[in-house]
Parts: C-alpha cells; sequence; structure tokens
C-alpha cells in the first residue's frame, strides 16, 4: 500500500500529528497526544498491528501435541496451538457460523475445537469437521472451505512465535533482519534453548502501549530517579564492578526498525550457569556479551520487549542469578495497556536453578515486582497529560533530545564495533526511542520500517 493511499481519508489534525512524529530524528521531539488519542489509536490497530509482526508465545508453552493457548494480535483473538502433526499454528478464533469464539478457556490439550453455539467443529489444525445435521442442513456445504482461517504469515524464531495480518509484509527473518544479532545474545544463547516457566504472568495499566515499549528500548535516564528504591536496597548489586572490572555500556539504533541498549564486563558476573552457552552460531563478541552481560534489554517493533538480566532481590541469599522476562505490550485502549510477561531459563539448566532465576523474575519483573512498581507509578501520568485538551490546543511536545548534535558526549561507534547497526557508547541518549518512534511512523504511513514503501517493493522497484 502506497503511503498515499495509506494517508488518504486521515483528518488533517491527526495527519500532522504523526506527520511530526516522523520527524523525530530531525527535532528530538514527538507530540504528546500520541499517547492518548482515541483516533490515533485506531488507526494504529489497523496500520501498525496490521502490517507488522507481532509476538503470539514461545513454543514451549505448548510442547505437546493438542496444547493451546488464547493469544491476541491487537484486537484479534487467535489460537495458539500445536496440531496432532506437531506443527505450531495461530487460528483466527472465530467460528465460521455465526462467528463467535470457539475458545473459552485459556490454555488447555484438546484434539477439537467445539463452538458454543451450534457446535460447528475443528480439528485443532482448524479444519471444520462436523456440521450438526449436516445432510438436513447444509448437504452442499464444502467444509474445506468453512476451515477456521489463520493470519497469512505465522513464523519462529529462536522459540518466538509470530503472526503477521498481512501478506505484503517481509518474511520475519528479513523484518527482524540485523537485529538478530542481538536477539541472539539475549534468547538464543543456550545449548538447548529456552524454556518458560510457569504461565504469563498479566496485568492491566492506565498507559498507552507505546510508552512501554519505548522504555524497553533502552531507557537508562530514567533508572537513578524512578528505580532509586530499588538502589537503595541492593537490587542493583553495588560490587558488580568490582567483582567484574571494567563495564562497557552501548546503546544500538536503527537496526533495522528495532532498537536495543546492553551493558556487559571484561569479565562473566556469572548469573547462569557455566556449562549452558552455546557458541554454536554466535560470534566471539557475542558470546562474550552473552556470558558477561549485566543486562541486555530491548524492543521488536511493535510491541514485544526483553530484557535478559541480572539482579537478586533477596535478602537472605545474595547471589545473583540471571533470567529473561519477555513482554508484550498489549493494546486495549488509547490509555490502557495489557501487560503479558513471561519469564524464561535456559532448559537445560538445573531445576534448583530454575526455580531461583524464576522467583528472583517475579520479585523484580513481574506485577508486584521492585522495578514494575517504579515503572507504572509514572507511565499512567504520561498518558494522562497526554489525553489533555492542554497537550492537543498547544500541541505540546515530548523531549527525545538526549545526545543530538551537542546535547550530549556519546560518540557513534560504529565503525569501531562487530556487531550490526548503529551504535552509541553510552546507555544516556534517546537513539533508541527515536528509533522507535520512527518505525512507528513509517508504519502508521504505509511504509515498511526499513523505509521503503511497501507498494513499490511489490512492483519490483
Amino acid at each position: 500500500m502506497s503511503t498515499e493511499a495509506v494517508q488518504e481519508g486521515v483528518p488533517d489534525r491527526i495527519q500532522s500529528v504523526i506527520d511530526d512524529v516522523g520527524k523525530v530524528s530531525e527535532t528530538g521531539e514527538i507530540p504528546a497526544r500520541i499517547h492518548n488519542d482515541r483516533e490515533i489509536f485506531e488507526l494504529e490497530r489497523d496500520r501498525v498491528f496490521g502490517g507488522g509482526w507481532v509476538f503470539i508465545g514461545h513454543e514451549s508453552e505448548i510442547p505437546e501435541p493438542g496444547d493451546y493457548a488464547k493469544r491476541y494480535i491487537a484486537d484479534n483473538p487467535v489460537i495458539f496451538v500445536r496440531d496432532e502433526n506437531h506443527e505450531i499454528r495461530v487460528l483466527f478464533d472465530a467460528c465460521r457460523h455465526r462467528g463467535t469464539t470457539v475458545v473459552r478457556a485459556e490454555q488447555g490439550n484438546t484434539t477439537h475445537f467445539r463452538c458454543p453455539y451450534h457446535n460447528w467443529t475443528y480439528k485443532n489444525t482448524g479444519k471444520l469437521v462436523g456440521v450438526p445435521h449436516k445432510e438436513q442442513c447444509y448437504k452442499e456445504l464444502d467444509t474445506c472451505e468453512y476451515a477456521l482461517q489463520s493470519p497469512p504469515q505465522v513464523d519462529t524464531y529462536a522459540g518466538l512465535v509470530f503472526a503477521c495480518l498481512s501478506e505484503d509484509t517481509p518474511p520475519l527473518a528479513e523484518y527482524l533482519g540485523d537485529f538478530k544479532w542481538y536477539l541472539d545474545i539475549a534468547v538464543d544463547f543456550a545449548e538447548g534453548g529456552l524454556e518458560v516457566v510457569g504461565e504469563p504472568i498479566r496485568w492491566e495499566a492506565d498507559t498507552s502501549w507505546k510508552i512501554a515499549a519505548d522504555n524497553f528500548t533502552g531507557d537508562a535516564y530514567h533508572v537513578p530517579a524512578a528505580h532509586k528504591s530499588t538502589m537503595d536496597l541492593d537490587i542493583f548489586p553495588s560490587d558488580l564492578t568490582a567483582l567484574a572490572g571494567n563495564r562497557t555500556s552501548l546503546d544500538v539504533i536503527d537496526c533495522s526498525g528495532h532498537s536495543c541498549s546492553f551493558s556487559y564486563f571484561e569479565e562473566s558476573p556469572g548469573g547462569y550457569p557455566e556449562e549452558i552457552f552455546t557458541d554454536e552460531h554466535l560470534s566471539q563478541l557475542q558470546y562474550k556479551i552473552a556470558k558477561n552481560h549485566v543486562s541486555i534489554v530491548g524492543t521488536v517493533f511493535p510491541n514485544l520487549s526483553f530484557n535478559n538480566t541480572l539482579k537478586n532481590a533477596d535478602p537472605d541469599n545474595r547471589e545473583l542469578k540471571k533470567f529473561l522476562t519477555i513482554r508484550k505490550w498489549q493494546p486495549v485502549a488509547s490509555d490502557r495497556t495489557q501487560i503479558w510477561n513471561w519469564i524464561l531459563v535456559p532448559k537445560n539448566a538445573s531445576e534448583e536453578f530454575k526455580k531461583q532465576a524464576y522467583d528472583t523474575g517475579i520479585t523484580t519483573f513481574s506485577v508486584s515486582g521492585n522495578f514494575e512498581v517504579d515503572d507504572f507509578a509514572v507511565w499512567d501520568g504520561i498518558t494522562e497529560a497526554a489525553g489533555s485538551s492542554f497537550a492537543r490546543r498547544t500541541n505540546r511536545q515530548s523531549n527525545y533530545q538526549m545526545n543530538m548534535g551537542e546535547m550530549g558526549e556519546a560518540e557513534d561507534i560504529s565503525d569501531e564495533w562487530d556487531g550490526p547497526g548503529t551504535v552509541i557508547n553510552s546507555a544516556f541518549e534517546d537513539g533508541t526511542m527515536r528509533t522507535f518512534y520512527q518505525s512507528w511512523y513509517q508504519m502508521m504511513t504505509g511504509q515498511r520500517i526499513d523505509g521503503s514503501d511497501t507498494d513499490s517493493e511489490q512492483r519490483g522497484a
């Protein structure tokens, strides 16, 4: 779809806001109202979530044939299922008869899904196999044409399952692009892979999904203020530098439309069992970061974030543990987000380690975790102010100018770095967030997040 076609029918007052976001790389500012505007939110559901690759779940959540879970792509209910042939599928959760959802449980195991309204029945492949009184009422019905529908594209990367509602969007591997280099450090570093511990924990917050997603691109600037209590409690261990030597903190921006931030030492600070690491597909630098990092946090546009981090919130046992939390910022309304939180651990680690890592994850990054309550105490305030008449009347701007021009001292070290993307030698800069909003602008105007027009690609231009 061309940029012009996408913009057709959009009110000028909304289009001007979207266009202002598109200038973020030059101005370092975005209109505050994008964080709480109903019209913009409706466009997002169609354009961002209708055209991007959206995270569905981790394949370890449905290990056995017949395992399923109810999931969402924005406002679209889907069934995340492993069928009888062990194939992972994503099925639109709507009976092909009258359209009601066929799955009412959050998760389970079944060979068939039966609609509660008129009992049309589907195999867990989506095939329609049961129509009550078919010979009396539906003799000519071609059941092959009435299977449960699937998104045009479903794919997996390192155990992460994604779906895309647009057949015109590039394949997942191309969509992730060079960012796979950093994603591998966070989610594909362990021999045997990772697995989800427990169920995804969900809660809702009075905030825009974009505020949460931009924070997880790597907002280190908020840590000393918003998370001061966690620092006072020594959840950030104060002796790490002495333990592991010099610390390097870097931001990665403009990496195939995605961004991240990470910090690592010259020596390992521990956290993961030594024997779980793989170097089979990792470069020497990737392997070093995977073993020696304190954290690697990032966002795969639009709404999948990850944080592989080293923490300990147990005052009786100060041994540091690493775990991976992955987040889906599920949009509910312009001012409301449902957070889905998974905790993952190396599959080949001991059960004792998995329990300790899970407990650390729950007490730090979960609904009542030490870090979580700090963030949600301020994110709702951003959303409230963004939805105000004052913000609209004055076209109030939010500032993302840190380290632009002469603002800061951080430098682009991409030429000295062995990985992809633009790499900045500081975590105190806003480039990761400017990358997020540039991708938002591109998706909202019918472009791919690498900046190319989807129509041009289809024409072979």
